[in-house]
């Protein structure tokens, strides 16, 4: 194989290695953003969870206030036990519902730290890249400036091809 068929071979695997580098950045950022909706997504739920305790808080002082009255009659208990039993398993409920939501939290900040640093290497990868393309471009014009020189020198003042 000649010198210059190996240094573009040398030059494709190059650019080659570039374009990949390129998809699994791509590839990273698309995860990035599906990791960021994840995070909203868990965010809006928080809040959610958040409105429903608030909700929860306000029916527990309407309890208190109605049992610091000390109901006697059956009918008014009997009303206070089932709102009493809504609530505990409104309660338990929430409970669940928190603690899924903060595994998933957890998974996410998990996948954050991973995805942070996968980003970063790519993003040096990604320079040494445009490192390495600067390179094979100064190659390049140099290649394409020895050749001009040679032809330029190969061709007679009149036009004619010199005699070695």
């Amino acid at each position: 194989m000649s010198n210059t068929s190996k240094s573009c071979e040398d030059l494709r695997v190059e650019l080659d290695t570039i374009k990949s580098l390129c998809a699994k950045h791509e590839s990273l950022c698309t995860n990035f953003e599906k990791w960021k909706s994840k995070l909203e997504q868990n965010d809006a739920q928080f809040e959610i969870l958040n409105e429903t305790a608030r909700a929860l808080r306000s029916r527990n002082k309407m309890l208190k206030d109605l049992l610091s009255k000390r109901p006697v009659d059956p009918e008014s208990v009997q009303r206070l036990q089932r709102e009493i039993n809504a609530i505990q398993i409104q309660v338990d409920i929430w409970i669940r519902e928190i603690s899924e939501i903060r595994e998933n939290r957890e998974q996410l900040d998990v996948e954050f730290a991973k995805l942070r640093s996968q980003l970063q290497r790519s993003m040096t990868n990604l320079q040494i890249a445009h490192l390495d393309i600067e390179a094979i471009e100064r190659h390049h014009q140099e290649r394409w400036r020895n050749f001009l020189y040679k032809s330029q020198q190969s061709i007679s003042p009149l036009g004619q091809s010199a005699r070695v």
